[in-house]
């Protein structure tokens, strides 16, 4: 049956070994899918190695609507902290990322939609590469699903569903919930008001519409369905597939004979730390693919001498390969907020008494039903004709136009490849822009207060809040290590707000997110803005509060980004890390032009294609 061996235990299995013939650096949306196609062969072996536990028999994990209770955002999450964000107010920000078997899938909020086709296009356009589009994208997307179309019940509420762009054999649980507020309803009928078209599907690759996501949940019980669930719990009879828990990757250790590798450094080793600190190396037949996400991954590439070689010398870290664009290009999506008081009673605020959450609770493990069996995954994805008109976005593309090169080059950190990378990158958002097709922000629905006040800083009253949510970044920032020890955290920095463009556009979000509260028939129900707060008018009052309260969206992409090495890339269409014979990278890391979704749908589809990639070359 399929291995898991946590503390002690992997040190047996991996002296005991012969070299596995893949292993997976970090189990988690991606990696899982990786290691589990792989493992579908029986002839080769495939190992896991995963900082965190498995914690799917929490109920902060498969009740969906516990999300984020728990220990989700505690001992389940790396808890990365940036540095000061000068244009945050010098504000340390903290991302979430799983720290636990299945990674961000395990943690996440299950929102399942796509993006915009057109920008996956510009993934295959910077590499030169067809592959790498929408079309050539979908039968991935595809392969990833196990979907349940809506039920009457669903349909009614509002849910929309093309089944020819899902699949039906795949292997993550997607469903719709059981439980859907009626101020969420209230807010779609609004937003098609105020001109939205509803959405036939937020999967179909033309998102800009109003709609209810799918979620990572199987619909049969109402639970969320994480890449345990999809790539690991079906397939422990797999003899052939280890999964190794609470061990922290430290570095990947190289063969001294490049002789047969054309001089490519060839990794022969993976070498991690378990809870007790012990050290394990373990041997690599074939591969190695590091999955360990956007901050992870160039972590592990720099711990084993993979990157700009001034950082690893300050680091104390040899440099096996020069590749100074390894933590560059650092995207993330930006969140805020408007939130009000409502007059509807029934919302998630009523979570904070201890005793409605114990009676929703057991209602969930009853029947499946209330306010725990509810996502909020009601998105508007807006475009720039539905914040400035024709003169004035051609004004803002014109500005942004002007000062692409030099803004590029100051993104770029010194490397004037990853400066090219960036002006085409720029090349291409603005394009969009102009087609209506880079779409540069999500509004969505919540039942209750989010922002940033604590319980004890707000009015014990019910809210309705309109997340306000930054999808199409310009600013670029980065990631590095600055020690040697796999324990120290990276210097994080994603430059929010860096570039004006990303300002202009999410004040007018929230400018759009103040006019649907107060546009029938949500007005009905409107009773007076906290925050911001209604006093906050002009564009600087409103930036100022945002500089002092915005956060990241969780959506980091882009720091080993899939681009010719002449364009700053660090892997290649086929996801080898340059300077390497037999490491890929297969995570949100790659991604080299962010994308206006949320996340997981497209990693999974990553990890199937990286998966379809290694398969077809060996």
């Amino acid at each position: 049956m399929l291995t898991f061996k946590a503390a002690l235990g992997a040190l047996a299995l991996a002296a005991n070994a012969k070299a596995f013939d893949y292993v997976v650096i970090g189990g988690g949306t991606a990696g899982l899918a990786v290691a589990s196609r792989l493992s579908e062969d029986p002839s080769v072996t495939v190992a896991v190695v995963e900082a965190g536990p498995n914690a799917e028999h929490l109920p902060e994990v498969f009740i969906p609507g516990l999300v984020g209770m728990g220990i989700s955002l505690t001992t389940l999450d790396w808890q990365y902290q940036t540095v000061p964000q000068k244009n945050f107010n010098s504000r340390i920000i903290t991302m979430n990322a799983g720290k636990v078997l299945g990674g961000s899938s395990t943690i996440n909020a299950m929102v399942f939609p796509r993006a915009e086709k057109q920008q996956y296009d510009v993934w295959g356009a910077l590499n030169n590469d067809s592959s790498w589009t929408w079309d050539g994208l979908l039968p991935f997307f595809k392969n990833t699903e196990l979907s349940t179309p809506p039920n009457d019940f669903q349909t009614n509420a509002g849910v929309r569903f093309d089944p020819s762009v899902h699949g039906f054999s795949g292997r993550v649980h997607v469903g719709f919930p059981n439980f859907f507020f009626e101020q969420a309803q209230l807010w779609e009928k609004t937003v098609e008001g105020l001109g939205f078209e509803m959405s036939p599907d937020l999967g179909n690759g033309d998102p800009h519409a109003v709609g209810i996501a799918p979620n990572s949940i199987n619909a049969a019980n109402n639970t969320r369905c994480s890449a345990v669930c999809a790539y690991v719990t079906p397939f422990t009879n797999r003899t052939n597939f280890n999964v190794i828990t609470n061990a922290t990757v430290s570095r990947i250790i190289w063969s001294n004979d490049t002789s047969s590798s054309g001089g490519l450094v060839q990794a022969s080793q993976v070498e991690y730390i378990l809870t007790n600190g012990s050290t394990v190396q373990i041997p690599v037949g074939r591969e190695v693919i590091v999955s360990a996400g956007t901050v992870g991954t160039p972590k592990v590439l720099e711990l084993s001498g993979i990157g700009n070689a001034t950082i690893l010398r300050n680091a104390g870290v040899e440099t096996r390969v020069n590749l100074s664009t390894v933590g560059e290009n650092l995207a993330d999506h930006v969140h805020s907020w408007v939130n009000s008081f409502t007059t509807f009673n029934l919302t998630q605020d009523l979570f904070a008494e201890p005793s409605f959450l114990a009676e929703q609770e057991a209602l969930w493990f009853k029947n499946r039903t209330g306010l725990l069996s509810a996502i909020a995954s009601s998105l508007s994805i807006i475009a720039p004709s539905n914040l400035f008109n024709k003169s004035e976005l051609d004004e803002l593309i014109e500005q942004s136009r002007a000062n692409l090169t030099a803004t590029a080059r100051s993104f770029s950190n010194g490397n004037p490849d990853l400066a090219n990378g960036i002006a085409a990158q720029f090349e291409h958002a603005l394009s969009l822009y102009s087609q209506n097709k880079q779409l540069p922000l999500e509004l969505n629905l919540g039942p209750s207060y989010a922002g940033p006040s604590l319980a004890s800083q707000r009015p014990n009253r019910t809210y309705t809040t309109i997340g306000t949510v930054l999808y199409a970044p310009l600013s670029r920032g980065r990631t590095h290590i600055t020690s040697s020890s796999p324990f120290a955290p990276p210097a994080l920095d994603p430059n929010y707000y860096a570039h004006p463009l990303d300002v202009t556009m999410h004040i007018a979000g929230m400018r759009l997110a103040r006019r649907m509260l107060t546009s029938p028939p949500l007005n009905a129900t409107f009773l007076g803005e906290f925050e911001p707060g209604a006093e906050k008018v002009t564009d600087d009052q409103l930036i100022s509060w945002m500089r002092a309260n915005a956060t990241t969206d969780q959506h980091e992409t882009g720091t080993a980004s899939m681009m010719p090495r002449e364009l700053g890339g660090v892997v290649d269409t086929n996801l080898k890390v340059y300077g390497t014979q037999n490491v890929r990278v297969a995570d949100a890391s790659i991604i080299p032009f962010p994308v206006s979704a949320h996340m997981s749908s497209t990693v999974y589809a990553i990890g199937e294609k990286a998966a379809s990639i290694i398969k077809s070359e060996n």
